[in-house]
């Protein structure tokens, strides 16, 4: 496969510049995977928003898309990518536009495609919808510290709920 599905007819992908629409969006849902810690994350959530493609294009790219992402893990990363920008707005004030505008271009493409593998995902094989990073990915410090902090929470509330569960003094 391979083939980028917004490749204007008659043309390579590879004579187009990298910085392109048509080049990250192809390049998204292709084959490739790209570390999260790449430059062409930044490059794809800074694309203008004010981009169409043909209903045909969109749908023929989330088909790929979902063909692919279990081997990219593209969604998974797109949605890591959209809690550093949030995380970015809200924890300064003076956050710049640059971080506003990759958090909306992040929740409109991911929102795009995971539209696409909700309507589309098979009842008994949910997996498409399973979001996980590739085995060799380093797992970026930040990230790791938020899921253990999420862990020990949820194993507090776990023995809180258990003490009030054995505790002999509940009236039924």
């Amino acid at each position: 496969m391979g083939a980028v599905p917004s490749t204007p007819r008659g043309s390579d992908s590879r004579e187009r510049p990298p910085d392109t629409a048509e080049y990250l969006i192809g390049t998204f849902v292709a084959e490739k995977s790209f570390p999260i810690s790449s430059d062409f994350w930044n490059k794809l959530l800074q694309l203008p928003l004010n981009l169409h493609w043909p209903s045909h294009r969109v749908n023929h790219a989330c088909q790929l898309f979902a063909q692919n992402n279990s081997c990219t893990r593209h969604l998974a990363k797109i949605l890591i990518h959209l809690s550093w920008c949030l995380q970015e707005c809200v924890s300064t004030s003076d956050a710049s536009n640059d971080a506003y505008d990759k958090a909306v271009n992040a929740v409109y493409i991911s929102s795009v495609f995971l539209k696409y593998l909700i309507e589309n995902a098979k009842d008994d094989n949910l997996e498409e919808l399973y979001l996980s990073l590739d085995e060799n990915e380093p797992i970026p410090k930040d990230f790791v510290l938020a899921l253990d902090k999420e862990a020990k929470m949820d194993l507090k509330s776990n023995e809180c709920l258990k003490e009030i569960l054995d505790c002999d003094d509940l009236t039924t």
